[in-house]
């Protein structure tokens, strides 16, 4: 541990974003995998649940399961639930605005993780350039000869450098890891709500494979 912190003190001052940069995305990455657990976000027994009492005609009960678990897809039913002596239809859109509402929640903080993937590479950048320029200032003053002030400068540039990428690389990982996660996670909430959509009874058969939650897709990944 005293050699790590030794290392991070010979990289100059562009290793402290770079450190501030890890937590942050460290942070957000716990508190993403914790929110989107699948037990948390669709549960399969109140799919369950929800269904058998939307098919026994039991819609009040319904919704009161959804309220009882609060989850996102029991928050996109019961919006639904509560259109149901609408028709097809009005479930359908109160299904689709609530799932537009819901599913950017899933994505959130991964825009922050893809910041970080993309921005600690470029700290780490900065500080090579900001170590090459203290070498060539210190052979300007100094000549070649002062092997030690060099060397200072030198570790400076790559020790930077090293850090960006070992910040940066788990947090792409992580990154596109949890995006493909949270897409998973809206594709199975949209898979759960056709079934109970096609439950109202008069839903033309050929609306079965729209699309209910339309969701801009995460931060692109690199």
């Amino acid at each position: 541990m005293s050699e790590l912190w030794s290392l991070f003190t010979r990289g100059g001052l562009v290793m402290w974003p770079i450190l501030l940069a890890s937590v942050l995305a460290l942070a957000v990455a716990l508190e993403r995998l914790w929110m989107l657990r699948r037990s948390r976000v669709i549960p399969e027994a109140t799919v369950r649940q929800v269904l058998r009492l939307v098919r026994g005609g039991k819609i009040a009960e319904a919704r009161e399961v959804c309220r009882h678990d609060g989850g996102p897809f029991s928050r996109i039913v019961v919006a639904g639930l509560e259109w149901w002596s609408q028709g097809f239809d009005a479930v359908r859109e109160a299904i689709a605005d609530a799932g537009r509402r819901e599913a950017p929640k899933l994505m959130r903080g991964l825009g922050i993780i893809g910041t970080v993937a993309s921005v600690t590479p470029l700290l780490g950048l900065l500080g090579t350039v900001i170590g090459m320029i203290k070498v060539f200032r210190t052979i300007s003053l100094t000549g070649p000869g002062q092997g030690q002030e060099l060397s200072a400068g030198i570790a400076e540039a790559l020790l930077t450098t090293a850090f960006g990428l070992t910040v940066a690389i788990p947090a792409l990982v992580v990154h596109n890891l949890l995006a493909s996660r949270a897409e998973q996670l809206v594709v199975d909430i949209e898979r759960a709500c056709h079934q109970i959509v096609r439950s109202s009874g008069d839903q033309p058969s050929s609306t079965g494979s729209e699309s209910l939650i339309d969701v801009e897709q995460p931060v692109a990944r690199g």
